[in-house]
């Protein structure tokens, strides 16, 4: 499993939306939080509540929602 970074103050990655399903939030894990530094495996797919299909972890989509508490 390679993982990616990213800063949520600038990226906005459905691994990090409310709207990707993740209940146990498996796929992401904190680097630096105080910086909103994460990262996460972007080759896993999950069910996206708002299109109601299968999306990849690394993709973006505008109506994101950010889960983690900045």
């Amino acid at each position: 499993m390679s993982m990616k970074r990213a800063n949520l103050k600038t990226q906005k990655f459905c691994a990090f939306c409310k709207n990707w399903y993740d209940p146990a939030n498996s796929h992401i894990n904190p680097v630096t939080p105080k910086f909103s530094i994460w990262e996460f495996d972007p080759t896993v797919k999950s069910l996206c509540r708002k299109r109601n299909h299968d999306t990849r972890s690394n993709e973006k989509f505008s109506f994101y929602d950010c889960k983690i508490d900045k």
